[in-house]
């Protein structure tokens, strides 16, 4: 494909500047080829740039979700340069226009360069003279990898052309189906969980287990079920997918007053993050995304007043936003704070409040602005707790679904999640009241958007944004709003069709 053939000198410079983090620290000095992979430290420098890649796509979380800002837990500033993030707050795409907008190909860009570094180890893996254990560890990792990045390029733009190992790029190729995508990822996935080791047996932390492809599976499993293919027998599957992970008996739930410190990455409620490194100075935008400029941030992402007003009061709430904004200023490049150190919300510069969970681990010590070095969690074990009570709600609730519901209840309420309280539990809950518990409960994680279009939820969830709101829509969305365009450069450099042309579901 020519858009993958011109990015191939640009793929190779990355993976090669990169170093590494953890014990994933190899000397990538002398390339390593897909011919050259004799040893275990040949295949850990093999996978080290699938990390980075990786790490490369989440680290802006603003670029990463530009096409995800129709969900009702994010708006942005109504000036500035953050154009390409009202042009998705207002819905102002679905016929292909604003392809050219800054930002959108953030996350087209790094997940297809990820798919290629996957490709190239799987492929070399088949020739490789490593051990038997090493061979099947890397390939398990590398197609994880390549299906979550699949995973999120459809469930953003649509069906993806199936470019895996062993394909020789002509620049011909077509769009596959929604389905056949889904049935690809089902694939890799299955045999990720059978080949990766158990949660707390990996060899570094931030490396992937099988709980994380069982977890990805059970995301995969919902999603199917959901719009556009609509299977529902995919629900059990997913209920049972989450279970497993359950059943690991591995993960907890932190106190929700301690989950989002800066100690408190890669915990036991963690199942998968990127990781970042004040060491080796690996930054994390995430502070500066969701700080307002007057706490020396960038005034990207914070929540919309209809979502933040409808939050249910209490620990959680108060956990996830800041109702006090920082007032900080910089001299001699240094961040200092003002006095007062603090403003309510409704007078801070931008009428909101802040996202607290993202802004905790905030370090001022960097520089001008405000950057962070926490672990990123791309899933953790109260979204699985809640896939699985979602999942088997919609096949016949179980005494096991409600209760993994009420747990997550009752740590949002301040109590220990293992203790049945009469004043939070519930002996029944419905699929939409599971679904708007997992919006609160993942608020701003990368997660609602796609929760709202499996669940055809958008136009509900738009009618109700606050008209004082500074960004509206242009329009109502409908179902060609549910994916946004492919990147101009994609569609010109190559033979896909532009959305909503080139979108099949099976």
């Amino acid at each position: 494909m020519k858009f993958i053939n011109k990015l191939f000198l640009v793929i190779v410079a990355f993976g090669l500047i990169f170093q590494s983090c953890a014990d994933l620290e190899e000397d990538l000095s002398s390339v390593i080829t897909i011919d050259n992979l004799s040893s275990e430290r040949d295949i850990v420098t093999a996978l080290t740039p699938i990390y980075r890649q990786l790490l490369q796509a989440h680290r802006n979380p603003h670029f990463l979700r530009t096409p995800t800002y129709g969900a009702d837990d994010i708006t942005t500033w109504e000036a500035g340069n953050k154009a390409p993030l009202r042009v998705f707050d207002r819905f102002d795409y679905g016929s292909g226009e604003n392809s050219d907008i800054n930002w959108l190909n953030h996350g087209w860009d790094n997940y297809w360069r990820t798919i290629y570094f996957t490709n190239s180890l799987i492929e070399g893996l088949k020739t490789s003279t490593a051990s038997t254990d090493a061979i099947v560890l890397g390939d398990a990792e590398a197609r994880f990898f390549r299906a979550l990045c699949y995973f999120n390029l459809v469930r953003t733009h649509g069906n993806m052309p199936i470019i895996a190992d062993g394909i020789e790029i002509t620049g011909g190729e077509t769009r596959a189906t929604v389905l056949e995508n889904y049935l690809q990822m089902e694939a890799d996935l299955l045999i990720a969980e059978a080949n990766l080791p158990a949660p707390g047996a990996t060899a570094n932390v931030g490396r992937v287990s099988s709980a994380a492809a069982k977890a990805l599976l059970a995301d995969l499993y919902l999603t199917w079920g959901g719009w556009p293919v609509k299977d529902n027998s995919k629900y059990q599957m997913a209920a049972n997918k989450a279970k497993e992970v359950i059943d690991m008996g591995y993960f907890t739930l932190l106190p929700i007053d301690q989950l989002w410190l800066l100690e408190n990455q890669n915990s036991t409620e963690s199942i998968f993050a990127v990781q970042f490194s004040k060491d080796e100075d690996l930054r994390s935008n995430y502070t500066t995304a969701f700080s307002f400029h007057e706490a020396r941030g960038f005034s990207d992402a914070f929540p919309e007043l209809q979502f933040f007003n409808d939050f249910p009061e209490g620990p959680r709430k108060d956990a996830t936003f800041a109702t006090e904004i920082p007032q900080r200023g910089v001299s001699g490049g240094v961040i200092f704070v003002k006095d007062p150190p603090t403003k309510p919300w409704p007078d801070s510069q931008r009428q909101h409040p802040m996202y607290q969970k993202f802004t905790a681990a905030a370090d001022l010590t960097v520089g001008p602005r405000v950057f962070d070095f926490r672990a990123r969690e791309l899933y953790r074990y109260a979204e699985v707790l809640l896939i699985y009570a979602e999942a088997q709600a919609r096949v016949g609730q179980t005494d096991s679904s409600i209760e993994a519901f009420n747990q997550v209840k009752r740590r949002a309420a301040g109590l220990d999640y293992l203790t049945p309280n009469g004043s939070v539990d519930v002996a029944s809950a419905s699929v939409d009241e599971i679904i708007a518990e997992k919006g609160w409960e993942l608020a701003g994680e990368y997660k609602r958007w796609f929760d709202l279009v499996r669940t055809e939820k958008v136009e509900e969830i738009a009618a109700l944004r606050d008209p004082s709101e500074n960004v509206l829509p242009v329009r109502m969305p409908t179902k060609a709003q549910y994916i946004a365009p492919i990147p101009f450069q994609a569609i010109s450099t190559s033979n896909l069709e532009q959305n909503p042309e080139g979108f099949k579901i099976q």
